[in-house]
């Protein structure tokens, strides 16, 4: 199983302090899994496949599979928030080359945002 944590970064010029960033990347991570065209544009920037190898599954599909995701169990993205251990987490099992674009593009879309918003975040995958 792979795994994508997101969490807050060193943000030594912040002014809002650890807990309030928290917050603007939970309210990021789920404005963006509730849009999935953007995770599809983004994996099609890099050039992900339409379909698998066998034409049954597809890009569109696997996006929207994160719309809602924080709300219902079985969801490719939720949020851990145990004590210290806070982290946007994604998990997934396949070795499908779809999934794989999808996920980074979720990944690049959070972290892009954060980074507009002047957070740093860290991304650990393992």
């Amino acid at each position: 199983m792979t795994g994508y944590h997101i969490e807050i970064g060193y943000n030594g010029a912040h002014r809002t302090g650890y807990d309030s960033m928290w917050e603007e990347l939970k309210r990021t991570a789920r404005e963006i899994a509730d849009h999935p065209e953007k995770i599809v544009a983004e994996a099609r920037r890099l050039n992900a496949p339409e379909t698998c190898d066998k034409g049954c599954c597809h890009l569109d599909t696997y996006a929207d599979n994160y719309k809602d995701s924080f709300e219902t169990s079985g969801h490719p993205v939720s949020i851990i928030e145990h004590g210290k251990d806070r982290q946007i987490m994604q998990l997934a099992s396949t070795a499908d080359e779809i999934k794989y674009h999808v996920r980074r593009a979720y990944v690049r879309l959070v972290i892009e945002e954060m980074h507009r918003k002047g957070i740093e975040v860290n991304l650990t995958v393992a």
